[in-house]
This record gives C-alpha cells, structure tokens and sequence, in this order.
C-alpha cells in the first residue's frame, strides 16, 4: 500500500462536471454535489505489483489496483502514474511528486456515493486538466440517471465535458427519471 499526499486528484472530477452540465441543461437534476476531490486529501492506492521507475518518473500499479480519497473509490486493472522529475528531487516513494498525468486501464470504475462512471481506458491530464474516458461503453450513472457513450472529454478549466458516439448509428444517450423514480 501507499499512500500519496501531494497534487494527487482522481479522474472523477470529470463526473462532477458532465452532471452538473446535465443538470443545469435540463429541469430534472442528478443532485447531490457531485463527484469531487480535494487535493489536500490523501489518496492511498494499492495493487497486485508495484513497480516504480524513479528515473523515468513512472510508477506502475498493476492487478486489482484501487484508488481511494475521501469517499471516492477508483478501480481499474493498471495505473501508471507519471510524474516530474526535473528537478531531481522529486520522489513518488517519498510522496513528494508533482504528479503530471494518470493512465488507466484494463477496466475503469469510479465511484463516490451512488454516482459511477464506467470505461475501459482513460488519462487524466493534470497539468493542462483534462480528463479522458474511452471505451466501448462509456457510462456515467447517479441514481436511474444514466449517459452513455464511448468517448468522455472533460476540460477542468473551463468545465466543459464532451460525450462523443461510437461513430456510425451509436449516438451518446442520456435516461433522465423523473425525481419520483430516483428517491
């Protein structure tokens, strides 16, 4: 197990974001305050393996890798950490890195209360805040509120998110319940 204190946010942030984008488009609201991290949180994540590459600034956690800050819970079958090393003095061990970019694999489930988001592969992209979701079946669920699609762009700054189709006749979806439904 291991545990790191500094810069460190999941990829769930993007949930927060494509539900309260839904939520503020639509009369019907998902509600609750969204999938959301803080950085001063620490985040414990274990693994199956753990093989760290100091020099590369890769760490590599693999098999039944899980993720948790806070009440959010990660889970995916290989995360890659990679973060800088420029000034030499950066250590993941030590939990001292600036942590530039997360890749996901092998599966993602990310979940905080009864909200989910779901995929095959992703990155979260923390220095220009961007979080990617792919796959065949890309979810994001709160409740009996589901969208769908297979590819889930989110830009932190600007807190615009993009669910794209497969191509061809599969379109992103939305089910919105009615408040009734969902309680």
């Amino acid at each position: 197990m291991m545990t790191i204190f500094k810069k460190c946010i999941l990829p769930t942030v993007c949930a927060a974001a494509v539900f309260a984008t839904l939520s503020n488009a639509n009369a019907q609201s998902f509600g609750g305050e969204g999938l959301s991290l803080s950085s001063d949180e620490p985040v414990q994540v274990e693994g199956n393996k753990l093989e760290i590459r100091e020099e590369q600034g890769i760490a590599i956690f693999d098999g039944n890798v899980k993720v948790v800050q806070g009440d959010t819970i990660l889970r995916t079958g290989k995360l890659v950490i990679r973060y800088n090393t420029d000034d030499g003095s950066s250590s993941i061990g030590a939990g001292e890195a600036d942590i530039e970019r997360l890749d996901v694999s092998g599966g993602v489930n990310i979940q905080t209360g009864e909200q989910v988001a779901t995929g095959d592969k992703g990155f979260y992209d923390m220095v220009r805040e961007v979080f990617v979701l792919t796959g065949k079946r890309v979810t994001l669920s709160e409740g009996g509120n589901v969208a769908t699609g297979c590819k889930l762009t989110v830009t932190m700054s600007n807190s615009r998110a993009r669910l794209e189709g497969c191509g061809g006749k599969q379109r992103p979806t939305i089910l919105i319940q009615p408040k009734s439904v969902r309680n």
